[in-house]
């Protein structure tokens, strides 16, 4: 594996930009982030540009979209340092140095991971891309795994940088691809406005989903309704108060027998008019018949006198 790389300053106008290899096409390259300028005002280069050289004498860059464009546009730079990569450079080395440049600052994203092992297939025996690629990823050495990931790249661009930027994790992205098109656009534009963390988001989808498979609808036409709308447009709740109210209401949807039941007891208890301290509750969903009663003491000495006089229950 093996290869013989070159460092060495060149004409950043020999370099050419092409898609090949680009693992986040998703994201905007025509800018320059703050901290990538300020690092560049401070230290100048410190992670140079991966190229590699062609046979008409230019250069593909490989790595460094955003360094490249602070380079040119921003310091005005002509030449710079880069790591020259051969032509005929092993397969394995050559996404070793894509993979290296890249997780300088981490582990890749799941998208990022995703256009990662899109590129590797191009060149890399499937099993082979498995056993040396995946662990370097953070995944299982499992075919299954490796075209999981993969699949991700069949989503929609907004949701692709969602899952890049963290607003839905990859477990809840696998979910989305079994879902239409229209459905994953409608939870991944509710997901982005409500930002409810992955729990909430993973009990909105499994419920909507059950919700609309059962009464023959759609995910989109189910949050089209009134009830959601109205939770949706309310201007005095905040986003989490909205992701709340979303999941109650998902929730009575559900368990529409256990609505009517909660309302039963309720009003049952109100009956009962019990003390104060004393709070009456039921199993979840009315999932068992028993019921618990809760006594509430100001202290421990106050529970040892009434549990002394036997005044723990109400005649």
């Amino acid at each position: 594996m093996a290869t013989y790389t070159s460092f060495k300053d060149i004409s950043l106008n020999s370099i050419r930009v092409t898609p090949h290899y680009n693992i986040h096409p998703f994201l905007e390259d025509s800018s320059t982030p703050p901290a990538l300028k300020q690092s560049f005002e401070e230290s100048g280069i410190l992670h140079p540009l991966i190229v590699q050289q062609a046979p008409n004498g230019t250069f593909e860059l490989i790595c460094g979209r955003k360094r490249l464009h602070a380079l040119k546009h921003h310091f005005k730079q002509t030449f710079a340092p880069c790591l020259i990569i051969p032509a005929d450079c092993d397969p394995y080395a050559f996404f070793l140095y894509i993979l290296t440049d890249q997780q300088v600052h981490g582990l890749l994203t799941p998208m990022e991971a995703a256009f990662f092992l899109k590129y590797c297939l191009q060149k890399i025996d499937e099993k082979e891309a498995i056993n040396f690629f995946l662990p370097r990823l953070g995944y299982k050495q499992q075919s299954t795994i490796l075209h999981q990931v993969i699949r991700l790249l069949t989503l929609d661009e907004n949701i692709q940088r969602q899952i890049h930027h963290g607003f839905i994790s990859d477990k809840i992205a696998f979910e989305l691809l079994d879902l239409p098109p229209e459905d994953r656009s409608s939870l991944s534009k509710l997901f982005e406005l409500l930002q409810p963390g992955t729990g909430k988001q993973k009990r909105i989808l499994l419920l909507s989903r059950e919700i609309a498979q059962r009464s023959q609808q759609t995910i989109t036409t189910l949050f089209e309704e009134q009830e959601f709308q109205y939770i949706l447009e309310h201007k005095e709740m905040n986003a989490p108060q909205k992701a709340h109210s979303i999941l109650e209401l998902l929730q009575k949807k559900f368990y529409p027998q256990s609505s009517d039941a909660e309302q039963i007891f309720k009003d049952r208890v109100r009956i009962l008019n019990l003390p104060e301290g004393y709070q009456l509750t039921h199993s979840l969903n009315f999932e068992k018949d028993a019921v618990n009663l809760t006594v509430t003491f100001p202290n421990l000495g106050s529970f040892e006198k009434a549990w002394q006089r036997k005044e723990l229950f109400v005649e």
